[in-house]
């Protein structure tokens, strides 16, 4: 299985509480990332894309389990 089945597989099968910590945890990345990348540290500007879908995929996952 390819890293990103079992990335999204791991959003399928979070439950209410352990989405809204996982969201808390991506802003956080996010947040510290948009600072590394003021300073200049930021090698790798794939992880903002990466860390914005992952948020976009808690978030759908939130929505679905609010509609349950």
């Amino acid at each position: 299985m390819s890293k990103l089945k079992e990335h999204r597989k791991e959003f399928q099968e979070m439950n209410a509480e352990q989405a809204r910590r996982k969201l808390k945890e991506l802003r956080e990345q996010l947040f510290r990332l948009r600072i590394q990348q003021q300073r200049g540290e930021v090698k790798n500007s794939r992880v903002f894309t990466q860390t914005r879908k992952d948020i976009a995929r808690v978030l759908h996952r939130l929505t679905i389990l609010e509609s349950e």
